[in-house]
């Protein structure tokens, strides 16, 4: 789990980026996981930020 909250590159680089409205230049809710060799396993992102991503299939990714 990590947080990119001091630079927001993350975000950006992964296209997570809220752009405008009340929330821009936050991030969506999303995950991504990366395995060792850099290579996305999965990914979801939300579309409302007020709901939760599927954490039993991100689990199951792992």
């Amino acid at each position: 789990m990590l947080s990119d909250f001091a630079t927001g590159e993350f975000g950006k680089d992964y296209e997570l980026e809220i752009v405008n409205g009340p929330l821009a230049n936050l991030h969506s809710r999303a995950i991504v996981i990366i395995d060792e060799n850099g290579n996305i396993v999965y990914n979801e992102q939300i579309s409302e930020i007020v709901d939760e991503p599927n954490y039993e299939a991100a689990l199951k990714a792992l």
